[in-house]
């Protein structure tokens, strides 16, 4: 993908720190029967073991934004490895479900600097157009340890103790630690944003989310409601204290106002939406093929495994398929095939096939792969580099969030279900019962993703700009560029092309097919090689004898020729343009490369705009000025000697 060795070095052991803590979230997946039965806890205990863990998560992430501004890749990596190595020991050696949970918390905390940080690196390190491969390539990497994660708990806790797993987690730790340290370059910060540690923010954000996680998790199973009402209330006043907060704040701990951004906020509410309803899954499905149908932890491992292979076969395709089409057709259709499987989860019984629910869960992940890669960038990319770290920030925090309370809420729907149907019914009913309400819940949850995915989420050029009335979401490209596009269709002649030269006063044109997409590029300097007089150099293959070639044609007759020659023999076969969300410096470099004037600007491989070198100066000296006010130039209206305006740098002269 055009990156240096030391970059490519980066990214495998940043990689590989993310393999590994997704590794260990799937881990803990098939030993939760085992958890319950050994430490005597009850379902809604025992999903503190996830919720616990995403909850750190979501904290942590904020604080990241921070670090990532203050301290290198390298330093932030270490650190975060090293919290999850010792977070990995404690689980390994826990006597009691309190230091198991302990350990798992700070396995979060490391986790939590490490996914956003990595997200950064990919979305700084790679440029708009290959992101959705890149991201896609991430997601290749973290889906493969869920494909053999459960697997692997599943015979080391039919065969031996679920602590043995997160010791092999705690030395492959200490392994990638020694790597990174080997590997990995002491440079810069990856962003320079500015950001500040506010302490207050920070108990702010703990307490808001932790508070909100605790109320809605005891709402199913405490004997006093007012507890769960008074602790969901405060959690969300600090929440909303947090949010005002940092939009008070010289230098915010979190740039909230990348929420602003409408296209970034339609991505990370869907996200929201998706990661509060697939959590849930991790922690009923092993209960239900365990507990309630009666395999051993292997088999539920196997259940979950084909859906993992096939999530993480998707994501790289999805993420082509994004860079070539689009989020909405992905989106759209992922949703609806979402929607689709976890109501089927829903209508599960206690007879059901083993081969069925493992068909529904490989479909459920398919669907998955093709909204949450395409969906996250497309948001992502709404954004400038400068606060991409924030946006990361912002999109990881709301997602592990959402994915807390959601499965918080959901647990107590079940849990509820139960403790209602089980007198009725039996255990096994009642807990059956719990289950279908906790999916159909999901339902819901997808449900309404699905029709924002379906009214918000834009493919085709100028809707979202039509959405973005005022200009107040469009990119950096949007607000510069020249939206009266000149183009020539693929069967259009040279003399058309010049003729189009002459009356718009250009000197290129794009070539479009008659779908309008972009398919190549002609300008007056393709023109003036033909009308040129043709010389080279030929080799004799039988003598190996190198004859020089001059042509004779005149340039009347080549001039003649040339005219009837469409514009794709003529010009580029080949289609030079730059992406709606392309920053200044990737403008620039592909002006320069090839040598041009100006430039078509692509969204989704239509042509929306041009722009020029003259708009890339008018912009740098804006930008430049704006930094700079002394060095702002002022003029008089005929102050000099021919009546012309004299102008100068100096500071603008007092006016009465």
């Amino acid at each position: 993908m055009g990156l240096s060795r030391k970059q490519k070095m980066m990214l495998v052991v940043l990689f590989a720190g993310a393999f590994i803590t997704m590794l260990n979230q799937t881990l803990i997946t098939p030993a939760l029967p085992s958890v319950m039965e050994d430490m005597a806890v009850d379902q809604a205990t025992v999903q503190w073991l996830t919720t616990g863990f995403t909850l750190v998560n979501a904290i942590m992430i904020p604080v990241t934004a921070y670090l990532q501004d203050r301290f290198s890749t390298r330093r932030l990596f270490l650190i975060s490895m090293a919290l999850f190595a010792i977070g990995s020991a404690m689980c390994a050696t826990g006597v009691s479900f309190g230091i198991l949970l302990g350990g798992r918390l700070i396995q979060a905390a490391g986790a939590g600097i490490l996914m956003p940080m990595t997200m950064t690196v990919l979305m700084v390190t790679f440029p708009v157009e290959k992101r959705g491969a890149a991201m896609g390539l991430f997601g290749l990497v973290i889906a493969f340890a869920p494909a053999v994660g459960p697997t692997i708990a599943g015979i080391v806790i039919d065969q031996a103790d679920w602590h043995i797993m997160f010791l092999v987690v705690a030395a492959l730790s200490v392994s990638i630690i020694v790597a990174s340290m080997i590997c990995m370059e002491a440079r810069p910060p990856i962003t320079n944003g500015g950001t500040q540690l506010d302490p207050l923010s920070l108990v702010l954000s703990t307490m808001g989310f932790a508070c909100l996680l605790y109320g809605f998790s005891v709402f199913g199973t405490s004997s006093n409601l007012w507890v769960s009402v008074v602790t969901v209330v405060v959690g969300a006043v600090g929440v909303t204290w947090f949010y005002k907060r940092q939009q008070h704040l010289e230098h915010p701990m979190l740039r909230v106002d990348v929420l602003k951004n409408r296209r970034f906020l339609v991505g990370t509410i869907i996200g929201m939406l998706v990661q509060a309803s697939i959590l849930v899954s991790g922690i009923l499905m092993p209960i239900y093929v365990q507990s309630l149908m009666g395999y051993p932890a292997l088999v539920s491992g196997l259940v979950l495994m084909p859906g993992a292979i096939i999530m993480g076969i998707m994501n790289p395709v999805a993420g082509k398929l994004f860079d070539k089409h689009g989020p909405r057709k992905l989106g759209i259709i992922g949703m609806v095939l979402l929607a689709i499987t976890t109501f089927g989860f829903g209508l599960l019984t206690l007879t059901s096939s083993i081969v069925y629910i493992t068909i529904l869960y490989a479909v459920r992940m398919f669907a998955m792969a093709l909204v949450n890669m395409p969906i996250t960038t497309w948001g992502m990319n709404a954004l400038p580099n400068s606060v991409m770290n924030h946006g990361t920030a912002v999109n990881n925090t709301l997602r592990q969030v959402a994915g807390s309370l959601g499965t918080a809420i959901i647990i107590s729907v079940s849990t509820i279900t139960q403790s209602l149907t089980t007198p009725m019914f039996g255990a096994s009913e009642g807990t059956m019962l719990g289950i279908n309400m906790a999916f159909f819940a999901c339902t819901l949850l997808v449900l309404v993703g699905t029709a924002l995915t379906i009214a918000m989420v834009k493919s085709k050029p100028g809707e979202e700009a039509a959405e973005d009335e005022g200009g107040r979401h469009k990119t950096l490209l949007q607000s510069i560029m020249k939206t009266d596009i000149y183009s020539l269709r693929e069967d259009d002649t040279v003399r058309d092309a010049m003729e189009l030269f002459i009356t718009k006063h250009i000197s290129a044109a794009p070539i479009v097919n008659a779908e309008g997409e972009a398919v190549g590029f002609i300008s007056d300097g393709d023109i003036l090689k033909r009308l040129s007089r043709q010389t080279g150099t030929v080799m004799d293959p039988i003598v190996l004898i190198a004859n020089s070639v001059h042509d004779e044609t005149g340039y009347g007759e080549r001039l003649d020729q040339l005219m009837s020659k469409t514009v794709r023999e003529v010009g580029v076969g080949r289609s030079i343009g730059v992406s709606i969300h392309a920053d200044i410096a990737e403008v620039c470099r592909v002006l320069a490369q090839n040598h041009l004037k100006k430039v078509p600007v692509m969204e989704d491989g239509h042509i929306v705009g041009i722009i020029n070198r003259s708009d890339i100066t008018q912009y740098s000296m804006r930008e430049y000025l704006a930094g700079h006010p002394e060095d702002a130039v002022y003029c008089d209206e005929g102050a000099g000697d021919d009546g012309a305006p004299e102008c100068s740098v100096e500071e603008e002269p007092a006016r009465a």
